[in-house]
């Protein structure tokens, strides 16, 4: 049944990690079996549960569709604290966002405090994240993410980026995406920015410098992370709030993209564009058909990471695709930074430098997103460099 719904398997460290993000930390650390052969739940929590604990479980459980499980509860008051392994690089599940009750043990305090805080955000509005039409960006954004009006947003999570300088020169705030720490050709924000670590606490503490760590915590410079953090604890967006907030601002650009459907309506939506004479809509019934069973839980799962496959990146490879042209990879990679830039409000830099740019892709997106503009007024990275 849930393979049938997320579109994919349902492995037993996703429905572990599902669990453990929905039920509530005063509950933890628990163990869970779930046996298809009886439809029956097993918990072992390591203290007694009050009769209403037991129904905020079951609730809990069937919000995430586990109906019709008989429910037993048990207690082992020497129930072990979770013993969670790092998932390595390229390994199945290592983009996942694990919940933050496995990272109690090997994470800062810092960190894990607001990671555990866009969790719940996330398990309390996700719901309406994905179907509210009244809900905003600027609701999902933390406050000191909306203060300046005059920002920039540079993702640095795996190439090479200018010298900071050149950024805080022109916007108030710089948003930076952290670059990842567990490649093997990774470098130091420091080194990447060319910038020192006491200057860089300075304007993270004059409130110049913000930051989004948009994948597994677990990629990151911890010690990085608990540094800015600690001079200012609002200066990190986490995935789970960059995600709400990106996808409400394609909603509000598209009137389509970054809606969760019932099977329902996903069936007359797309028998309709299929049916119509509109070839842009038989193109885009081939976008949606491809991956709109599994978009709430693709974005459930990765977070931010996810977003660039389920939205304008699909529909534009789509279109390349209808005319023999094979340009997935290159919109969905170049999508990520630009549809962040728009759930943050800012200026979006496309890397560009030599033998690679992201610079027409993002053209093409921003068509989708913006409508096409006959001449455009544009600051590009390459013309910033010093």
């Amino acid at each position: 049944e849930k393979v049938s719904l997320f579109g994919q398997p349902f492995n037993a460290f996703e429905f572990n990690n599902n669990i453990r993000i929905a039920i509530p930390s005063k509950f933890h650390p628990f163990h869970v079996d779930m046996k298809w052969s009886d439809n029956s739940f097993t918990f072992t929590f390591n203290k007694e549960l009050t009769p209403n604990d037991i129904d905020e479980i079951i609730l809990i459980c069937e919000s995430l569709g586990f109906y019709g499980y008989k429910y037993n509860i048990k207690t082992d008051h020497e129930l072990p604290d979770y013993n969670h392994q790092i998932k390595k690089s390229n390994t199945q599940g290592n983009l996942t966002l694990v919940a933050s009750q496995y990272l109690r043990n090997n994470q800062p305090k810092e960190i894990l405090e607001k990671y555990e805080e866009a969790q719940d955000f996330w398990t309390e509005k996700r719901a309406n994240i994905f179907s509210d039409v009244n809900l905003t960006k600027d609701e999902c954004l933390i406050d000191s993410f909306r203060k300046s009006q005059n920002r920039c947003f540079v993702d640095a999570s795996v190439f090479p980026r200018n010298n900071i300088r050149e950024y805080i020169s022109l916007y108030d705030t710089v948003i930076i995406a952290i670059p990842l720490a567990d490649s093997p050709n990774s470098q130091s924000f420091y080194d990447i920015f060319k910038i020192s670590k006491i200057e860089l606490l300075e304007l993270v503490r004059r409130g110049r410098i913000k930051f989004v760590a948009f994948q597994n915590l677990q990629r990151y410079d911890s010690n990085f992370l608990a540094d800015v953090l600690s001079v200012d604890p609002e200066c990190v967006l986490f995935s789970r709030r960059l995600a709400a907030a990106t996808l409400l601002a394609i909603r509000e650009k598209t009137g389509l993209f970054g809606f969760a459907f019932d099977s329902s309506t996903q069936y007359n939506l797309l028998k309709e564009c299929y049916n119509s004479k509109v070839d842009a809509l038989k193109i885009l019934a081939e976008s949606l058909s491809e991956n709109i069973a599994f978009f709430e839980y693709g974005i459930n799962q990765r977070g931010a990471l996810g977003i660039s496959q389920f939205c304008g990146a699909s529909f534009a490879a789509q279109i390349y695709k209808s005319r023999g042209r094979d340009y997935g990879i290159e919109l969905m990679t170049s999508a990520m930074s630009l549809e962040f830039s728009l759930g943050l409000g800012a200026h979006h830099f496309p890397f560009e430098h030599t033998g690679y740019s992201e610079v027409n892709a993002c053209k093409i997106l921003n068509g989708i997103y913006n409508g096409v503009q006959q001449s455009q007024n544009e600051l590009r990275e390459m013309e910033i460099q010093t």
